[in-house]
């Protein structure tokens, strides 16, 4: 058939017979070298440097931030007052140390009775009541208005806290006590007697009566403690007082009765007896004031179970370190049914304790009672044997005195009722501060700086560690075990004209630099009197910039004489292909390489020509011809041939790799294959795999190497590598 490959084969050019054979090109054909080697700090430098705009950015970032947050927050003012605990009596031996561990374990009790529930609780009430004004003059509210930051309110609507906290009977009171729990400051001053109230608010004149109300409610509330165990006391003394008079005055007329009876008569025998009638007398009187205190309490009990007292009340009035605990886990903590059921058992134990107690307190005071009536019958029957004289005047005697101290007693509760001491007392009040406590935004804003720029860093080193792309020549050469020619600068909206340009007519830029030195890598024998060359530019994915690759040697070939054909293969990106034979054809072919291969057409007619840039075009097999059974079929000899024949350097813009086996298959048709690789883009398991695809250690007669695309120069350079980049940055 005229026009077929075997009759094209038997018409070489007679010039091209007297070449001998190509040479090998040694640069394709070395061994990878080995990564530059640095220690990890230089390293650590060197990835944070190549990124140094965004830790930039990063640092403008929290300096912005901390600003903002700086200029929005509230200004807070914290006011102070100070209460002095009495110091207490050191008269005993041994008494300064003990009194030293009694301060200590008082100062603790008052800290933690500061820090209670209840004692907020109370403060709460109080600051309801009363009134304050702020700086402009108007009267505001002097409960601390309750904060909530916006992550807090959307946690407690996410897991629906709001709802369940509602149940609870306290649950209103919960977000003002927060208020108050986190302005709140309680601690000692060094180790002395003196503790410090601080309370911080936007409102300095909150603030100072907030801390004030601190330490007054709860001196009131001592106060009030105080006062109401001296009015116990002082009951049960009220009471038995009559009871002691009468008993003096029986003592009394029965020692007046038998002097005028008797006259003095020696008492001697019954001294022994009257002591301990009298001793009796005082355990009975003793045991039934604990009694008449234990009936009594119980009673206030049950007053306020059954006028329907809050829990809290109750539990004050047991004094139950338990029931307190409970109590206090009840306020601060969602409706729970067995914490209810705990707190009831309680109660009830509780009160069958006291019960207990009153028991135990009415059969003490029975049995002495029964002790006393047999010793009175010993000093009547005494004092009728040895005229009773004896055993009268010392219970005279001891029931006076003991009548005397009941009302010494009474007098001293009734001075300390009418003026209670509660043992702590305020040392200075608060006053509305006039400097606040929070730092001005200014000194926000370099701490934020650097915790977002090391965030920054943190983050640049967590991406570089997972990075798996290729970023460098050498690295590409250690993993994909090929030698790595050369790289390919990135050049931002690329198209013919735009490339045509950069090759050809700024031959000092980086790109024509880098171009040219790629295809004399790749091709090394090409010039006037040396033989053609077929170079294959593959790649692993769509987007590794193969195609810019290969039009980019076309054009360099052109600078070196001789005819160049780009023999397209690749159906998919065609966007470059079809803007060169758009911008420079002269006559479009309408056949294809296929309609070639298969002797539908002569080379001629196969041929796009673009006489203004110097390059001819094979486009691509038509979609109804398959490559595979075309590149299987042909003799890769007499085609290979017939083209050497016609053209000096021929540019087969290849499939992709990992495409199909057609790549593997045009690898014998070319002098070396150049394998395109997207820099810090495509991965390296892919590029390995496409690598494996085309067989790129299969045959040393055809060299393979990779070349880096779209590189950033100065990214590039700047990482400190030694590659290439920092030489085609260097300007000629």
């Amino acid at each position: 058939m005229e026009g077929s490959i075997a009759n094209r084969a038997r018409r070489p050019r007679a010039k091209q017979m007297e070449v001998g054979t190509l040479e090998t090109n040694l640069r394709l054909m070395r061994p990878p070298r080995e990564p530059t080697q640095s220690s990890p700090f230089h390293q650590l430098v060197i990835i944070l440097t190549t990124r140094k705009w965004f830790l930039l950015a990063m640092a403008l970032l929290g300096g912005i931030l901390a600003g903002l947050a700086g200029f929005t927050r509230p200004v807070l003012f914290e006011a102070t007052t100070q209460v002095i605990i009495d110091a207490p009596s050191s008269s005993a031996s041994g008494g300064m140390a003990i009194a030293q561990d009694s301060l200590e374990s008082s100062i603790d009790d008052h800290l933690t009775m500061l820090s209670s529930e209840g004692h907020l609780r109370r403060i709460l009430a109080a600051l309801r009541k009363a009134q304050t004004v702020d700086g402009t003059g108007k009267s505001v509210s002097a409960v601390p208005p309750a904060a909530g930051s916006f992550l807090s309110d959307l946690l407690s609507r996410a897991w629906r806290q709001g709802k369940i906290v509602a149940e609870s009977p306290d649950a209103a009171d919960a977000p003002e006590l927060k208020a108050l729990r986190n302005g709140m400051r309680v601690g000692q001053e060094l180790r002395s007697r003196v503790i410090t109230i601080g309370f911080t608010d936007p409102s300095p004149a909150r603030a100072a009566l907030v801390a004030n109300t601190f330490a007054q409610v709860y001196i009131q509330d001592l106060i009030q403690k105080s006062r109401a165990s001296d009015q116990v006391h002082l009951d049960s003394i009220v009471a038995s007082l009559p009871q002691v008079q009468r008993d003096l005055v029986e003592a009394t007329d029965r020692l007046e009765t038998y002097r005028l009876t008797h006259g003095a008569v020696d008492q001697t025998g019954a001294n022994n007896a009257a002591s301990e009638t009298a001793e009796l007398g005082r355990q009975i009187f003793l045991s039934k004031a604990s009694l008449s205190a234990s009936e009594s309490r119980l009673r206030r009990i049950e007053d306020l179970r059954k006028a329907g007292a809050p829990v809290t009340a109750i539990a004050e009035e047991i004094g139950s370190p338990v029931l307190t605990d409970l109590v206090t886990r009840q306020s601060g903590a969602a409706a729970d049914g067995d914490l209810r059921n705990a707190i009831t058992l309680e109660i009830e134990q509780s009160i069958a304790r006291i019960a207990a107690e009153a028991n135990v307190y009415r059969s003490q005071a029975a049995a002495l009672e029964g002790r006393k009536a047999m010793l009175d019958a010993a000093v009547a029957d005494t004092a009728n044997q040895l005229s009773g004289l004896r055993a009268l005047e010392p219970r005279v005697a001891i029931v006076t005195q003991h009548y005397n101290e009941l009302l010494s007693g009474q007098q001293d509760l009734t001075r300390r009722i009418a003026a209670p001491s509660p043992g702590v007392a305020i040392l200075s009040t608060a006053w509305p501060p006039s400097n606040p406590i929070t730092l001005p935004p200014i000194f926000l804003i370099p701490p934020s700086m650097i915790v977002f720029s090391l965030m920054g860093a943190v983050f640049i080193l967590v991406r570089n560690a997972f990075n798996q792309t290729l970023r460098s020549e050498a690295e590409a050469e250690a993993e994909l075990g090929i030698p790595c020619i050369g790289l390919l600068p990135r050049v931002s909206g690329l198209h013919a004209k735009k490339l045509r340009h950069l090759v050809l007519s700024q031959q000092n830029l980086p790109f024509s630099r880098a171009v040219t030195s790629l295809l004399v890598a790749a091709a090394p024998t090409q010039g006037k009197g040396q033989p053609p060359h077929i170079i294959l530019v593959t790649s692993s994915i769509q987007d590794d910039a193969k195609t810019e690759l290969a039009w980019s040697l076309a054009l360099a070939a052109t600078r070196l004489g001789g005819r160049v054909l780009f023999l397209d293969l690749d159906r998919k990106d065609v966007r470059l292909t079809n803007g060169f034979r758009g911008e420079f054809s002269t006559d479009k072919a309408r056949n294809s390489f296929g309609d070639y291969v298969n002797g539908r057409c002569v080379l001629k007619d196969a041929i796009t020509r673009m006489p203004e840039i110097g390059i001819d075009l094979m486009a691509a097999p038509a979609p109804s011809d398959d490559l595979l059974t075309i590149l299987s079929t042909v003799d890769k000899c007499q085609f290979t041939e017939e083209l050497r024949s016609a053209y000096d350097v021929v540019i087969m813009n290849g499939p992709l790799g990992l495409g199909g086996p057609e790549t593997r298959l045009l690898k014998r048709w070319a002098d070396s294959v150049l394998f395109a690789v997207r820099w810090a883009r495509t991965r390296r398991s892919i590029a390995r795999g496409a690598l494996d695809a085309i067989g790129a250690g299969g045959s040393a007669t055809v060299p393979v190497g990779s070349v880096l695309t779209r590189v950033n120069l100065k990214r590039l350079a700047g990482s400190r590598l030694g590659d290439n980049a920092d030489l085609l940055l260097e300007r000629v």
